[in-house]
This record gives structure tokens, C-alpha cells and sequence, in this order.
């Protein structure tokens, strides 16, 4: 199951228990944003598809609930990647019920117009308005991998979105929901709202009820910034190690060229000392010749200073 999945799961679970008019605002986003009208010998009926078979089952009972609307579900062919696809077909004018659909001034049905008119304004059904439109048209991804704090085998970002056919609805949901700061844009012919921002899409799944997502979201993000910070650590140790490794050649360079040009033995005794312990100890850090000498790092460095400007000054 993917992250996607998975959040549309648990939102499904919930949604089931909360009131009938958030229930309506659940099934009118659903509706509205993936929903067909058809005519069949003189009646009208709404048809939902999903590869999603609890999904219709919610949106099923919720018709029958609340509107004594039955939908039956029946598998209707596979999709591109080989899932089952199942459809349902509301009976009943369920459309012009949830305010979808409306009669013109010669009795014809149509789709209503203000679409504005169908997103509510009370705080909890707008949560299920949203929860609705994100099972049906939405998809969020996260770069996840085996575990929170592995590589990302997937390749994917943080990205959330909700596709729109119907443009003008989607500039409608950007109004109504104002503090979500969905960024948009036009793929094919849907109008797409998204978030890249792993913050803004925590927010979003907070918001949507989806607390089991929203951590899970979190336990990547800390992961990945663990993981980070060891690779940066990583990074630096072996940048580290690979200056000391150049800065032991030169002095062990330095102090071999003295010697062979018979220079060696006329250095100071503190310069001929720790010379000695470079010869001894290649692979020793600054912090270990100066530990044996029991001097500090600087005084260590600057001693193989003088060495190297010595044999510098010999031409080698």
C-alpha cells in the first residue's frame, strides 16, 4: 500500500462516524469532482469510478443514510497498471438533492452554475468537503523508503495535489480555503492545486483527519535529517582525514630531503623530536604527535612548519 493509500484508508475509517451533514459534504465533494451524469430511458443517475472498491462502499451508505439512495457498486474493467476498476450508479435524483444538478426555466436538467454555493461555510463539514475531495481526486508522496530513516528507494519528493477537471471549481476551493497555500497549475487539461512543502503538506494531513499520515510524514522527515546530518558528519571526517593524510606527506617529504642533503642533524632538538615521532608514527594526527609531546596542537603544527619552510628554503 502506498502513503497515498494508505492516508485515503484511514480517512475513510474516520469519516464514517461523524454527522450527516458532514457526510453530505463527504459525498457532494465526491460527486462534484469525479461524479458523470447519465440518462438511461428518461432517468437520470450519478455514476462514481474508483479502483477503490471501501471508498464507493462509503459513498454508498452515505447516499443511502442520509438521501435513501442506493448505489450499487459492480466491477466494470481493469485499469492501465491492472487493477479491478468498480464503479457506482446512484439511483434516484441524488444530484439535484446535494444541489449538483438544477432545472432550467423549461424543466431540463443541467449542472448547477454557482459551484461556490456547494462548498459549506460550517468548520465541519468543510473538513469533510476537503476529506472528500482528497479520497477522490487527490494523491500525496513522500520519499519514503523500508524504514523512516533509510534511503529513499522510491525517488519521490513531497508532493501533494488534487486534480480538477472543472477549473472553475477548482478557483472555488482556492477561495474557500485561503489558509491552505495551495500553489496551482495546468497538466493536460485538469487544473492541479499542490503543496511541495513537507510542513504545509503535515498541515494539510492534520487537517484532513489523517493523524496516522501526518506522523508518519514526521518520522520521515526526522529520519531524513538524521540521515543527513550523519552525511555531513561523514563528509567532514573523511575531508578531514584526507587533509591530514597530504599534510603527513609533506612533512615526512620535508624531513626526508633534510636528511639527504645532510641538513637533519643541525635542526633544534624540538624540531629533530617530533620529526622523529612523524618518521615513527606516519599515520598519527596533529592531536596525537602533540599529545606524546605533551604540547599543543598549534605548538606541533608550527614546528612542522619550520621544517617544511627549512627544506623550502633549501630549494627542495
Amino acid at each position: 500500500m502506498t502513503f497515498s493509500q494508505s492516508v485515503k484508508s484511514e480517512i475513510l475509517k474516520s469519516v464514517r462516524n461523524v454527522k450527516g451533514c458532514c457526510k453530505t459534504a463527504f459525498l457532494t465533494a465526491v460527486l462534484k469532482s469525479i461524479g458523470s451524469l447519465s440518462i438511461e430511458f428518461k432517468k437520470f443517475s450519478f455514476e462514481i469510478e474508483s479502483d477503490n472498491h471501501e471508498f464507493l462502499s462509503v459513498c454508498s451508505d452515505f447516499a443511502a443514510s442520509e438521501y435513501g439512495c442506493n448505489g450499487k457498486i459492480e466491477s466494470c474493467n481493469v485499469n492501465a497498471k491492472g487493477a479491478a476498476v468498480y464503479s457506482c450508479n446512484f439511483d434516484g435524483n441524488i444530484g439535484e438533492k446535494l444541489g449538483l444538478t438544477e432545472r432550467d426555466k423549461d424543466g431540463l436538467i443541467q449542472f448547477c452554475q454557482d459551484t461556490a454555493k456547494l462548498i459549506p461555510a460550517s468548520n465541519c463539514c468543510k473538513r469533510s468537503f476537503l476529506q472528500g475531495l482528497f479520497v477522490a481526486c487527490g494523491s500525496v508522496a513522500i520519499p519514503v523508503a523500508d524504514t523512516d530513516i533509510g534511503e529513499n528507494t522510491t525517488r519521490s519528493k513531497y508532493h501533494l495535489e488534487l486534480r480538477f477537471a472543472d477549473s472553475d471549481f477548482a478557483e472555488q476551493i482556492l477561495s474557500a480555503y485561503s489558509d491552505i497555500p495551495f500553489r496551482s497549475t495546468i497538466r493536460k487539461a485538469y487544473k492541479i492545486l499542490y503543496l511541495k512543502d513537507s510542513e504545509r503538506i503535515a498541515d494539510f494531513l492534520v487537517y484532513i483527519n489523517a493523524m496516522k499520515g501526518k506522523l508518519k510524514l514526521e518520522n520521515v522527515i526526522i529520519g531524513r535529517s538524521m540521515r543527513n546530518n550523519a552525511n555531513r558528519q561523514s563528509n567532514c571526517i573523511s575531508a578531514n582525514i584526507e587533509k591530514a593524510v597530504v599534510a603527513a606527506e609533506k612533512q615526512l617529504t620535508a624531513i626526508s630531503a633534510l636528511k639527504n642533503i645532510g641538513v637533519y642533524d643541525s635542526l633544534p632538538v624540538q624540531l629533530k623530536e617530533i620529526a622523529e615521532l612523524r618518521n615513527e608514527y606516519p599515520e598519527a594526527t596533529l592531536d596525537e604527535i602533540a599529545a606524546k609531546l605533551k604540547i599543543s596542537k598549534s605548538g606541533a603544527n608550527h614546528r612542522f612548519t619550520k621544517i617544511i619552510d627549512i627544506a623550502n628554503s633549501k630549494g627542495l
